[in-house]
């Protein structure tokens, strides 16, 4: 079985989350907006739930493995919920004139927005070959890479001194934060690809991913175009940004289990 040490890693991933996000979350948990306690609450399930899965099926446990699967029904549209009710409240926060949002927020909304979509996806195809376990396994985790540059960015900001925030004048360095953290991820997921040659395709769809975030952060993130639909999403009810998250994610579940369905009737 391929990712051996994968539920290791992510207890060491929950660790790092913890660190990174210490002095603008848990240190302030009670003054934290509702959407970030339902953001990280996912999240961290979602971790919990593939060491769990990786454990299982590394002692030998599929019935279990199968059934503990079944929660991805529940978690992905959750997650993918989630995702988009923090988009919301960025929107918010851009509107409003926040000073970090003004500086660089907006423009990494385009980040969280692509990160909805790029998690339904990676979804959708993990069900849909769920029974080449080498790919299943791959995409699962690879849903994992679009949360390392929120915490990646967060530890460089907090303990490299170039990229601390130390009054609003400094704000822009947390730009650098974000660029080294989408490169530490593509290499990430590229090394990946070099290492597991019968599951390369998942990790350079991961890269692929990361480049594009980047590409479309950096450029459209500070268009005037983007600006203008920052508004939009700022004007919607947030149960409305919340339960497209829900259902896009329920039907990439969905979809994708159905397509996986026919893969093994049409096997010759």
């Amino acid at each position: 079985m391929p990712y051996s040490k994968a539920h290791h890693l992510m207890f060491v991933l929950l660790a790092v989350t913890v660190i990174a996000f210490w002095p603008s979350y848990f240190a302030v948990l009670s003054e934290a907006p509702l959407a970030h306690h339902i953001h990280g609450i996912t999240a961290t399930v979602w971790i919990l739930l593939i060491a769990l899965q990786s454990w299982l099926i590394h002692h030998g446990k599929r019935q279990q493995h199968r059934k503990a699967g079944l929660l991805i029904f529940i978690m992905v549209p959750l997650m993918t919920a989630a995702f988009a009710l923090v988009t919301w409240l960025g929107a918010i926060k851009a509107v409003g004139q926040h000073p970090f949002y003004v500086e660089i927020g907006q423009a990494l909304l385009t980040a969280d927005v692509l990160l909805i979509f790029a998690t339904a996806l990676q979804i959708y195809l993990a069900l849909k070959f769920r029974r080449n376990v080498h790919v299943h396994s791959a995409l699962i985790i690879s849903t994992l890479f679009g949360l390392l540059p929120p915490i990646l960015s967060r530890l460089f900001s907090n303990h490299i001194p170039s990229m601390q925030i130390t009054s609003l004048d400094s704000m822009y360095r947390f730009a650098y934060a974000i660029q080294l953290s989408i490169l530490v991820t593509f290499l990430m997921a590229l090394a990946l690809a070099l290492i597991y040659r019968k599951s390369r395709w998942p990790w350079l769809l991961a890269a692929s991913i990361s480049f594009i975030i980047y590409l479309i952060y950096s450029t459209v993130g500070y268009s005037v175009w983007w600006g203008d639909q920052t508004q939009i999403i700022a004007s919607l009810n947030p149960l409305i940004a919340y339960g497209f998250g829900f259902l896009l994610g329920l039907f990439a579940c969905v979809l994708g289990w159905h397509h996986g369905k026919s893969n093994q009737v049409n096997k010759p």
